[in-house]
């Protein structure tokens, strides 16, 4: 029998840290809500977790410079670097914690 995964939230931190490091510019809510793969999230679901990731050191958030958005965000250099110990787990442990295969998302 073949595991389904749902999108846990591991890998939904995953997935928006993924995303912050591709494209590693400042962008607002509806820019990383847009690219985000696989990304349901509401704004303030996505707003509490930018957050979070600002209180651990992984994503700046600064005023934003476009009058339509309140605020920007951006990945840090431990943000990258946290992202990149995540998606290099071996196999087995990716498997324990509900994330896909690299070759299976866009990472």
């Amino acid at each position: 029998m073949e595991r389904k995964f749902n999108q846990t939230p591991g890998y939904t931190n995953i997935a928006i840290l993924g995303y912050l490091t591709k494209v590693g510019t400042w962008m607002n809510l509806r820019q990383i809500t847009t690219g985000t793969p696989g990304s349901d999230l509401n704004r303030d679901r996505l707003r509490s977790i930018l957050e979070s990731f600002n209180k651990k050191g992984f994503a700046e958030i600064r005023e934003s410079q476009n009058p339509k958005a309140k605020f920007e965000y951006r990945i840090t250099e431990k943000g990258k670097a946290s992202f990149l110990k995540c998606v290099n787990f071996e196999p087995d442990v990716r498997y324990i914690l509900g994330l896909r295969d690299v070759k299976d998302n866009s990472f």
